[in-house]
């Protein structure tokens, strides 16, 4: 059913154990748009809590990960062939919820295959170096944000397939060597109150390193 705000819009929002950080704001967009949250397998109950607060999800049997969650809920709206623009954004809270309806509104009126919601302030230093490299390539500032909008018909023109564990960096390199319109607008973010949830440091900045390499 569709929700009143931005009817043609779906949050996706995969999650792996962020109860604690998302239950702060779940509820509230869940009123006010159509919603689905990936659940990674949690183990912190974050199923039963979807169920009992009534909140779309579609629920891994194994943990999948970031990249392949994504996927699976990008394919999942797909099949429901209901909406024309799919914003993903974090759950651990750090994006902040009053850039949905502005990046919406800008997407309705420049009408890009993607915005990209650059985050003014980076978590680590290789996140910059790859901002100011991709940048350099492709004119399109941090490639690792988790807050984007895509055009669903452009999308599903592509090969979902394809998509490595690089934080759908090479999904991004799809829609620009494509040819197709994409854009940056500056966001600002919160600090995530405990650990991210995206491995060890050292696991992370090998993963970082692989996206610098795929940008080459």
């Amino acid at each position: 059913m569709y929700k009143k705000k931005f009817s043609s819009l779906i949050l996706l929002i995969p999650s792996f154990n962020e109860l604690e950080n998302f239950k702060r704001f779940l509820v509230k967009l869940n009123k006010n748009y159509n919603l689905l949250v990936v659940d990674d397998f949690s183990t912190d109950m974050t199923y039963k809590f979807l169920k009992i607060n009534r909140i779309p999800f579609i629920r891994n049997k194994t943990n999948l990960g970031y990249e392949n969650s994504l996927i699976k809920g990008l394919k999942f709206i797909k099949k429901q062939k209901k909406y024309k623009k799919i914003l993903t954004m974090d759950a651990d809270g750090q994006h902040n919820e009053k850039y949905i309806d502005k990046i919406n509104k800008i997407y309705d009126r420049k009408k890009p295959d993607v915005i990209v919601g650059s985050r003014i302030n980076k978590n680590r230093i290789i996140e910059k170096i790859i901002s100011y490299f991709f940048y350099k390539k492709f004119k399109i500032n941090d490639p690792l944000s988790g807050f984007k909008i895509y055009k669903t018909d452009s999308l599903f023109k592509l090969d979902l397939t394809k998509i490595k564990k690089l934080f759908l960096v090479d999904l991004l390199v799809q829609f620009l060597k494509a040819k197709r319109k994409v854009l940056s607008i500056n966001i600002e973010t919160r600090r995530r109150k405990d650990h991210p949830r995206v491995g060890s440091t050292i696991k992370v900045n090998l993963k970082m390193l692989k996206i610098l390499l795929n940008i080459f």
